[in-house]
């Protein structure tokens, strides 16, 4: 299985944090090469991931947009570069354990899986990055039912569970069969941050026949903090809550036979979408409640 992934890391006006969590992308045995997608940063970022390239222990490939096309655009660019078998999507604000890439490759080969990610921990990082502040504390293992609730379309992806589980949808740092591309795509419709367009692509997946799989066996480190202040999907609260409501109505329509077949969605779209919107808001205010209004953290 040596050499059977491509990881594509999409990337904007983020290069302090990407260079942070860079390392982490060369300790793979079964990564064939990484593709950078540069989606017309204005950093520097093409220039320092070429620098770090000449010193990497496998190929680097770094494709850039002339103007900045979004999130979906840019993975599909990566997708269509890769010639592996498998297809890691990483982030360039989320540094991957030793054996992300090898735990992952090997369930999916023993589950017949055709997607499958490990857990993802947020790691606060108030200054400088360093190994040590990526932690992983202990914790019980949960239920599929405590993690997974469709009716809010969410889920606790740092959530130990006690086996890898069949799942509707995953975040975004998964390995993925490359033929899975052949039927099912990222939509490019997904603007703004491009919320929602992960749990689309996954629903599509699920909906064609793929096998979808989360393991509690490995995990990957999401990294929050002023390294992670500028670039990437970020923008201002009053827009994100638009976004929320235009995206996740675009995705319950899009999918709503699959969601009423198989998860028991009921009713109509738009109410099902009142009563999403009115449990999101509610769990703002409790999160307000508890920590304030601030909705990143800045160390």
């Amino acid at each position: 299985m040596s050499g059977s992934i491509s990881i594509v890391i999409p990337t904007f006006n983020r290069v302090r944090a990407l260079e942070a969590v860079w390392p982490s992308y060369l300790r793979h045995p079964d990564v064939a090469r990484i593709i950078v997608v540069d989606d017309g940063s204005a950093d520097g970022t093409k220039a320092m991931v070429e620098h770090l390239a000449t010193s990497a222990p496998v190929p680097v490939k770094v494709l850039r947009h002339a103007a900045r096309r979004g999130q979906p655009a840019s993975r599909l660019t990566g997708i269509a570069e890769a010639n592996t078998d498998w297809i890691l999507f990483g982030e360039d604000d989320v540094w991957l354990s030793n054996d992300y890439c090898s735990t992952l490759l090997h369930e999916a080969e023993a589950l017949g899986a055709s997607i499958i990610a490990g857990r993802i921990v947020t790691a606060l990082i108030p200054g400088d990055f360093s190994e040590d502040r990526l932690v992983d504390p202990p914790s019980d293992a949960k239920d599929y039912e405590s993690v997974f609730d469709i009716e809010s379309m969410s889920a606790d992806y740092s959530a130990r569970v006690p086996k890898p589980m069949s799942v509707p949808y995953l975040h975004s740092i998964a390995l993925i069969r490359r033929s899975i591309f052949d039927s099912v795509s990222f939509d490019t419709w997904y603007a703004g941050n491009s919320w929602r367009e992960e749990t689309d692509f996954y629903l599509a997946a699920n909906a064609s026949g793929a096998k979808v799989y989360f393991t509690p066996n490995t995990v990957c480190y999401h990294l929050r903090g002023p390294i992670c202040a500028s670039g990437g999907q970020r923008i201002n609260r009053l827009r994100l809550e638009y976004l929320v409501w235009r995206n996740t109505r675009y995705l319950v329509s899009k999918h709503w036979q699959y969601l009423t077949r198989v998860h028991g969605l009921r009713g109509s779209v738009n109410g099902w979408m009142v009563r999403y919107y009115l449990r999101r808001q509610l769990a703002q205010l409790q999160r307000i409640a508890r920590h304030g209004v601030r909705s990143a953290y800045r160390g």
